[in-house]
């Protein structure tokens, strides 16, 4: 009897310790391998409206196509070398010349989990080396977010930093840079066109841009929440021999938000902009936006946010006048069984990337994602935009009235085993002004830039914190 009993001690002890290791993933493989099958944690258990698959329309928080999410705390490096054929390295309006650009990339990402808060931090930076006249140039860009949460409420602040040669990533594509992307990724929804700092560029004068902005959500009953958002982004030149402008904006947005079913959600917001400039390049520009918002989401499906309302902007220098226009924004996003479309349109008052004192501008975007085969996987983008001044040709770098930028890019990324990838990128882009312009002692109306990248990524097993 006595050896029966320790051999079914022994068989309970065994499926005991068959159930621990199902519960608990293998130390040491990074979060975003692992598949998690449990919900993330939910922002209040009391208020579906705080749900993070579908947050409060008014705020900055997106929904989400995703349904399981990594909730484990670790620290990601990446290492990314590549080289790559530019065809206006010197990214000049004419006399375009081609060559050889080396780039060394890096990226620690740090994931921490606590009981009623997150952190997420980046660093993503390295250098550029060019073949001829020789020149290097650094690249740096930090992002943070941080979120802490209340039963029925939340607090999140972002906050993106980065310094650049002119005004964008040597290797910028979709899935060409190492690293989770929230250094360089976009703060979220919000009033349209409030996490759009850089623009377009011309010339390699470097720039440092900083983008931030805060967020109180507080649900009112289980149905509805009202958020309050501050955010603010700043634009600096150095070396400014083209007389860029630099620029402040402010915003200051409140929204209430409704839960009309499972799937539907509306929203109201109002927001105040201040754009500010240097005075001897256009001073201040004031903007009110009110906003009627709607949202059809489907978890892991399919999400569609709408907004459009009025804006009345006050000009105050240069012979200062006001205006109403429409402002507004159209986001789809659509998950197949194995690809994932993204495609945008905005229209909201900027900062005018350094050419104008403030720019009314329109932007479109598409992006199509997806795996070839088991080690495969190709990443597509394009977009474009048409950006006119608000305040006179006294005001700003460039005489022109107008510019249009398009761009197209797309990656190809060969997984070699668990750590390391291949990747194949190549980007063109186009920037057009109205009439010609001077800017890096060149004349002319038209910025075009080719660029086609090979590169290698290692990205070691994430470090588990416990």
């Amino acid at each position: 009897m006595s050896k029966l009993r320790w051999i079914r001690i022994s068989v309970l002890l065994a499926g005991l310790s068959m159930f621990a290791a199902a519960q608990n993933p293998q130390s040491g493989v990074p979060a975003s391998q692992v598949d998690e099958t449990t919900p993330p944690p939910a922002f209040g258990q009391t208020a579906p409206i705080l749900n993070p698959d579908n947050p409060p329309l008014s705020g900055l928080d997106e929904p989400s196509l995703r349904l399981r999410t990594a909730n484990r705390s670790f620290i990601s490096p990446e290492i990314q070398v590549g080289e790559s054929i530019d065809s206006n390295a010197q990214n000049s309006l004419k006399n375009a010349r081609g060559e050889g650009v080396s780039h060394l990339l890096g990226a620690l990402d740090l994931q921490k989990f606590w009981p009623r808060s997150d952190l997420f931090l980046e660093y993503l930076g390295g250098a550029a080396f060019g073949d001829s006249p020789y020149y290097v140039r650094q690249l740096q860009a930090v992002g943070l977010q941080a979120v802490t949460r209340w039963r029925t409420g939340q607090f999140t602040l972002r906050d993106g930093l980065d310094y650049l040669p002119d005004g964008s990533f040597f290797a910028a594509s979709a899935g060409g840079l190492p690293g989770f992307g929230i250094a360089t990724g976009a703060i979220g929804l919000g009033l349209p066109g409030v996490a759009r700092l850089n623009g377009s560029s011309v010339g390699t004068i470097p720039r440092l841009s900083n983008t931030a902005a805060a967020q109180a959500t507080q649900a009112l009953t289980p149905r509805s929440a009202v958020t309050f958002v501050g955010a603010f982004g700043s634009q600096h030149f150095y070396n400014n021999s083209d007389n860029l402008v630099d620029g402040d904006s402010t915003t200051v947005e409140g929204g209430y938000s409704h839960l009309v079913s499972r799937h539907d959600q509306v929203a109201l917001i109002y927001a105040f902009q201040i754009f500010q400039f240097p005075l001897k390049e256009g001073g201040e520009i004031y903007n009110n936006v009110m906003n009627v918002r709607y949202s059809h989401v489907i978890n892991g499906k399919m999400s569609f946010v709408g907004s459009v309302g009025p804006q009345y902007t006050d000009v105050h220098y240069g012979g200062g006048h006001t205006e109403w226009s429409p402002t507004g924004r159209a986001i789809f996003r659509y998950r197949f069984s194995h690809a994932s479309l993204t495609a945008s349109y905005e229209k909201f008052r900027a900062l005018g990337s350094g050419f104008f004192a403030g720019a009314d501008s329109q932007v479109a975007e598409v992006a199509f994602r997806r795996p070839l085969g088991r080690t495969f996987e190709i990443s597509t983008e394009g977009g474009f935009s048409y950006n006119t001044r608000l305040q006179s040709s006294n005001f700003g770098a460039v005489g022109a009235t107008s510019y249009k930028d398009g761009f197209i890019g797309t990656v190809l990324r060969k997984h070699l085993g668990r750590t390391w990838d291949a990747i194949a990128a190549y980007r063109f882009s186009e920037l057009q002004f109205n009439a010609p312009v001077t800017l890096g002692g060149e004349k002319g109306r038209t910025n075009q830039r080719q660029v086609g990248t090979v590169a290698l990524e290692w990205h070691p097993r994430a470090i588990r914190l416990e």
